[in-house]
């Protein structure tokens, strides 16, 4: 494999084939940062037109400077350096909803999200938005508003009155995946309405962008979101948004605990997408133990130096077979592991890393 790298202050971050593996083993804008906003609070779907070529590259972050919970904390250092990196790379950041409207123009896109609407977001992580002049979508379970560590109904609306946009994570952060298939509609059903009333009591509005609880989710409730109105719906698996992407499938990099470094930042944002069809967008319900079997086919308009693959946090090449554009696929889900990623990585023509995931989701 090829290296790649950027430039960092004079300096160049490389990345080779041991630095990919490393990375995927943890994985399971001018004079300011540039951003444009639109603080849509309507709910209406749409198709939304985007344009050929279109991409950006969503980012996931929980908690700021609070170290107790290493896993999905980012230090406010760490988040300095990436807000930094986007300004002097003239990046140009969104709110979620806000690059349906303006994201018709060639420049660098990204989405920077924060889940849970945690207290450490104003203490530790607007004050450095707002230093930078980024924006962000924070997507807020109900049910947890006011407790000790999340912001309280009064400090969601002061962030809403300064320009970030709220998105809805729920109400009381669910597994929805756990509940039998002729459940889930009417338990997700249920979850959304006592968000929605919360939402409009205490916001006057109902978000129009909407993150699933741990990125687990199936194209039932992403057919209830559609029917309700919701413009996007977002996930946790890693890749790149292309205009190929079902809007309600987003998927999103983590930069939280071992993902936090400015060298994984850099490499992510940089990212674009792996373009892959596949017979199902949404992710993959399967038993622990369970064979899985399937062809994706490749987009035959790119050319590819090298391809990766990665399950269960592992480099491996022994579960697929390519054969021109066709990629078969015959993996085992582990006992052990609620969810896991099968991953594909590859190096264009031109040397660009692109990026495709699909998330397994063990439910009890």
């Amino acid at each position: 494999m090829m290296n790649i790298g950027w430039q960092k202050s004079g300096k160049t971050i490389r990345f080779g084939k041991s630095y990919w593996i490393s990375l995927l083993l943890t994985i399971v804008l001018s004079t300011s940062c540039h951003s444009q906003n639109t603080n849509d609070k309507s709910g209406v779907a749409q198709d939304y037109g985007l344009q050929e070529g279109f991409y950006a590259v969503g980012v996931v972050y929980h908690r700021f400077g609070d170290a107790r919970y290493p896993s999905t904390n980012t230090s406010k250092e760490s988040f300095e350096s990436h807000l930094q990196y986007l300004k002097e790379n003239q990046f140009v950041t969104y709110t979620a909803s806000g690059i349906l409207h303006g994201g018709e123009d060639s420049s660098k896109k990204v989405l920077i999200t924060v889940d849970d609407g945690l207290k450490s977001f104003l203490t530790n992580g607007y004050p450095l938005l707002k230093k930078y002049g980024c924006k962000a979508t924070v997507f807020v379970n109900t049910e947890s508003v006011g407790w000790s560590d999340y912001l309280s109904w009064d400090e969601i609306q002061l962030l809403h009155g300064e320009g970030i946009e709220i998105g809805a994570h729920s109400h009381r952060h669910s597994y929805f995946m756990d509940y039998p298939d002729s459940l889930r509609k009417v338990e997700f059903e249920k979850d959304l309405d006592v968000m929605e009333m919360e939402f409009k009591e205490h916001l006057g509005f109902v978000p129009s962008v909407y993150a699933y609880p741990y990125g687990e989710f199936d194209s039932i409730m992403a057919d209830v979101l559609f029917k309700r109105g919701y413009k996007l719906g977002f996930a946790q698996n890693s890749g790149v948004w292309s205009g190929n992407t079902n809007r309600y499938t987003i998927p999103r990099f983590p930069v939280a605990g071992r993902f936090e470094k400015l060298e994984r930042f850099v490499q992510k944002v940089n990212m674009k997408p792996l373009v892959i069809k596949s017979k199902s967008e949404y992710p993959v319900k399967l038993d622990g133990g369970a064979d899985y079997t399937t062809i994706l086919r490749l987009d035959k308009s790119n050319k590819y130096q090298t391809i990766n693959c990665f399950f269960n946090n592992q480099y491996n090449k022994e579960i697929y077979k390519l054969n021109n554009d066709t990629l078969r696929i015959k993996l085992r889900m582990p006992q052990d592991k609620r969810r896991v990623l099968l991953t594909f990585t590859a190096q264009d023509d031109n040397n660009q890393w692109l990026w495709w995931s699909k998330l397994f989701v063990n439910p009890e």
